[in-house]
């Protein structure tokens, strides 16, 4: 690592730049990674893990609703009638903020650090990185992955608007 601040920066804090980053600290490199939201990315925060929580909680008001009463339970309508959503959404929330503390616990273990920002190429090994109170950094590295993710292309043409669904 001559002359750099970083053998390895990754810019994108979701499941491929984690991963990027704890194997490249795993061969004793010196590793960050710049990420601007939670860690995560989009799977954990707003995605795959929010909605299978909210799926499990459906599931277990059918349950109750639907089959309850196999087992000896009065369930039916009035078994499901006081959901308290802001107690549903909290549950979520907590359990999307702990799994955001695991990763940060894992770059810790790993000796990944954990930059928060923005980042914007000044050169091939020179990243600007805009901090969250408005400060900016100058950080280099030898490699730097982007792994920030994508967004959906949705092609033109006849009949493709109508059968495509997008998370966006």
């Amino acid at each position: 690592m001559s002359g750099f601040d970083y053998d390895y920066l990754v810019i994108g804090g979701g499941s491929g730049g984690i991963a990027s980053a704890k194997r490249a600290a795993s061969y004793g490199k010196k590793v960050g990674v710049i990420e601007k939201d939670r860690l995560g990315g989009t799977c954990v925060n707003v995605g795959c893990v929010p909605k299978k929580v909210m799926w499990s909680a459906a599931t277990i008001a059918d349950a109750l609703k639907h089959d309850s009463h196999h087992y000896g339970f009065s369930g039916g309508e009035d078994a499901v009638k006081t959901l308290d959503w802001p107690k549903l959404k909290a549950a979520r929330d907590a359990y999307v903020k702990r799994l955001n503390g695991i990763y940060g616990n894992g770059f810790v273990k790993a000796g990944v650090d954990d930059i928060r920002g923005e980042a914007t190429f000044v050169d091939s090994n020179t990243l600007e990185v805009k901090g969250e109170d408005g400060s900016t950094t100058t950080l280099t590295a030898e490699r730097i992955l982007v792994a920030t993710g994508g967004r959906p292309h949705i092609p033109a043409g006849e009949g493709v608007v109508e059968n495509v669904i997008s998370s966006d």
